[in-house]
């Protein structure tokens, strides 16, 4: 599994950095590729019933190339705090339809004991979590891209996979892998406000084949992920 996502990170890589002659000077109303040398900046917010407010997160994203762009996130999910980085690559692009890979890895410090507003007393390890997600997406003529997808997620526990690298003592043959895989389906959709400012719903459906987990008080992630992301890039004139 290592040696596959390596494989496709290089191609993806390689391939973002070539010459295209589809593009449009400008990638205007593109929430994941800021033009080359500009910056978006997203505020992403999102509701499971299940952890309390605020969840806020911070999206800073920077053109590398018109089809390669890197990111920092950062934030809380109003239970746990989080951050971590993000690449978006075009694969290809026709006209006004594109295929675009995305990969984001978060991690998350842990807790023991109280946390912004939730005034329980929990305690949670570090741990961290992979997903790479490959979208078709559609562009209308008023602007708005459409996108539908399918990809994987990995989760996993630091100290567990800090056992497994350096083949501590402690780990027992019968243990469990300290990492979980799953496949995710997604959805969004990328709404011009303005040449500025994008407003992109989005949905993460978590499964396992092609059922859809349930939710378990131990489960670190959720079966049904909406976000919400208002963009503002200042790539523009």
């Amino acid at each position: 599994m290592k040696t596959l996502k390596t494989f496709a990170l290089v191609a993806i890589t390689h391939l973002s950095f070539g010459q295209g002659n589809q593009f449009p000077q400008k990638n205007q109303n593109d929430p994941l590729f800021p033009e080359r040398g500009k910056v978006n900046i997203g505020v992403i917010t999102t509701y499971t019933g299940t952890t309390p407010p605020p969840v806020f997160i911070a999206d800073v994203t920077y053109g590398v190339s018109r089809k390669f762009s890197m990111g920092v996130v950062g934030g809380t999910t109003g239970a746990l705090a989080l951050y971590g980085l993000r690449i978006n690559a075009m694969l290809f692009q026709q006209n006004n339809f594109r295929g675009v890979f995305r990969m984001n890895a978060i991690y998350y410090p842990g807790r023991d004991g109280k946390f912004l507003f939730d005034r329980s007393i929990q305690h949670v390890m570090p741990w961290m979590f992979t997903m790479g997600i490959a979208d078709a997406e559609w562009k209308t003529k008023g602007g708005t891209r459409w996108s539908l997808g399918f990809g994987y997620l990995e989760t996993h526990c630091i100290d567990g996979m800090m056992k497994l690298l350096h083949l501590s003592n402690d780990v027992d043959e019968d243990e469990e892998l300290p990492f979980q895989f799953y496949n995710v389906l997604h959805g969004g959709v990328s709404i011009p406000l303005s040449s500025r400012l994008t407003l992109r719903p989005e949905i993460v459906v978590v499964m396992r084949g092609f059922s859809v987990i349930e939710k378990t008080h131990d489960s670190k992630v959720s079966p049904f992920n909406p976000y919400l992301n208002l963009v503002y890039s200042f790539g523009h004139k």
